[in-house]
């Protein structure tokens, strides 16, 4: 998928594993919920979110800009309530500011409005303090619904977390 030539997403592959470890821990986001031990360990949810996308339960992309991997972004549907779905990404903290975040966004929605129609809701949840993630939902049209007290764990941290909604059809 394509909006404006600038960034794509593709379904997540073994090869992308050494980009994004090196993107998740150069990059010192504070606020991903897990932490990337290695290349391999890396490899290994990779080959676990390959087997979620053929069960369904998650579908997560690479974000590319040109052949270069800058970021993810995935649609996870509730167990039991597969018409809403959380959505997540990152960017290389290299890149930030440029839109490429709310590309990736835009494009997993028309993902999931084109090949998932059971998906009626995303919803994103993210930290209070992490205003770019806040301007990304907020430019694609996410509502604030309210806040979650001490939800998000990162590292040793539990996080207030704003919880934001999207009514996709």
């Amino acid at each position: 998928m394509k909006i404006n030539g600038m960034v794509t997403i593709r379904p997540q592959m073994i090869k992308d594993a050494a980009a994004f470890y090196k993107i998740l821990n150069e990059g010192h986001f504070q606020y991903f919920t897990m932490n990337v031990a290695s290349i391999e360990a890396e490899k290994r949810f990779l080959r676990r979110s390959r087997k979620e996308w053929q069960k369904e339960s998650a579908f997560n992309f690479t974000v590319m800009l040109g052949s270069k991997v800058i970021g993810a972004v995935g649609i996870m549907p509730e167990s039991g309530r597969s018409y809403n779905a959380e959505i997540g990404y990152f960017i290389d903290r290299e890149l930030h500011g440029k839109g490429y975040a709310l590309q990736a966004v835009i494009q997993a929605e028309q993902f999931a409005l084109v090949f998932r129609p059971e998906i009626q809701r995303l919803q994103a949840i993210i930290a209070v303090d992490n205003a770019p993630s806040i301007r990304v939902v907020e430019k694609a049209g996410y509502k604030r619904e309210g806040c979650l007290k001490s939800y998000l764990k990162c590292g040793e941290q539990h996080l207030d977390a704003y919880i934001y909604g999207k009514i996709l059809r």
